[in-house]
């Protein structure tokens, strides 16, 4: 079908926020002008059919399973479809092959128009901050840079949902897009009262959101109960199983756990039930689940470096801590607990300001 007018959106990996973002997207474009590419495995997620399952558009699935190659057949396929404008939301790793694709495709002849194209950045750390260096984190600010300077193509970098973070070293000229966070519909509920305290970590649960130290931080707290709620990643399991803190926290009926993909509704009665959030990992990035907990009025409890430490200076929502030391997680638990009134209102106030106007905005840009 040819989709004359159509923005095509592209996305190859199914994890975290990713397909909630190509939603948003979609949700802003009439039903006509979405086409979605996606690979073999977005298709296949549990998450394609909770987030893109009645998003409308027509779909379709790439051939390529390389990363490169599938960025190069997604181009080629908006062309061919005869879209205007192609975006890359997750376009970290998209930055080489479309630079590489754009730029072949520059020195052919009689070929169609190509759509334009607007990438966005979801990691722009650099050598030396919190995150272990890597080759590509050293080549991609020249990458971009070149790509910047292709006709037709602009790239943009996620920042934080409360719009702290506004330049990147080492990525001039690149123009920051709010992370998109939905106030809930509901009305945020008045604080918890009562002698338990529930603590948790909510979304997808990964090694680098040191469960260990939180399970160690609280079990000398015996008001404290902790929940992981949010599909587990292999090496938690592992550790849920044989963590001694783990083990005494579940004898002691202080530790539950929701292994599994939560919908938006169960996103939100988790993350409601929480006294804190805990978001104890210091990757120079933003944190939506910071944003999200802030919507609900739920304070956090977070890394003393890192972009979400930036956050919790600027909105004063939460408490710092060593996220490697579980002694100083659980005092600063105790700080947070102390005046917990006093940051459940600083999320609140940070909270009013969220939304996804400018995430959506901002990649559309005027569709002409």
């Amino acid at each position: 079908m040819h989709h004359s007018g159509a923005t095509a959106v592209v996305e190859l990996e199914p994890l975290g926020h990713r397909l909630h973002y190509v939603r948003w997207i979609l949700d802003a474009l009439p039903p006509a002008e979405r086409l979605l590419l996606v690979s073999s495995s977005v298709a296949g997620a549990p998450e394609f059919a909770e987030y893109l399952g009645g998003a409308g558009a027509e779909t379709v699935v790439l051939d390529a399973e390389d990363h490169g190659a599938a960025i190069a057949e997604a181009l080629d396929t908006a062309t061919a479809r005869g879209a205007d404008h192609l975006v890359v939301p997750d376009g970290d790793k998209a930055v080489r092959p479309l630079l590489r694709a754009l730029v072949r495709g520059s020195l052919g002849r009689s070929r169609p128009r190509r759509p334009r194209v607007t990438v966005l950045l979801m990691r722009t750390a650099l050598p030396g901050g919190p995150e272990a260096a890597t080759v590509g984190m050293a080549l991609k600010p020249a990458l971009v840079a070149a790509l910047r300077r292709l006709p037709g193509v602009r790239v943009h970098f996620l920042t934080d949902a409360f719009g702290v973070v506004t330049r990147r070293p080492g990525f001039p000229g690149v123009t920051p897009v709010r992370d998109p966070v939905a106030p809930p519909s509901e009305p945020i509920d008045p604080p918890r009262t009562g002698d338990r305290v529930r603590v948790g970590i909510i979304g997808v649960i990964s090694a680098r959101k040191n469960v260990p130290v939180l399970l160690r931080a609280c079990v000398t707290r015996p008001e404290v109960d902790v929940v992981l709620a949010g599909r587990c990643e292999p090496d938690v399991r592992d550790a849920l199983a044989t963590d001694p803190a783990a083990a005494r926290l579940r004898a002691e009926g202080r530790l539950a756990v929701d292994d599994r993909l939560l919908d938006d509704a169960e996103f939100d009665a988790a993350l409601r039930s929480l006294d804190v959030a805990a978001v104890l990992h210091d990757n120079d990035a933003p944190s939506g689940i910071v944003a999200e907990s802030c919507a609900r009025g739920v304070p956090v409890l977070g890394p003393d470096r890192g972009w979400i430490a930036t956050v919790l200076d600027a909105t004063g929502c939460g408490v710092k801590a060593r996220v490697d030391d579980p002694a100083d997680v659980a005092d600063a638990l105790d700080r947070l607990l102390a005046e917990r009134d006093h940051y459940v209102a600083a999320a609140r106030k940070a909270g009013a300001d969220l939304g996804t106007e400018d995430f959506v905005g901002v990649l559309l840009g005027d569709r002409e």
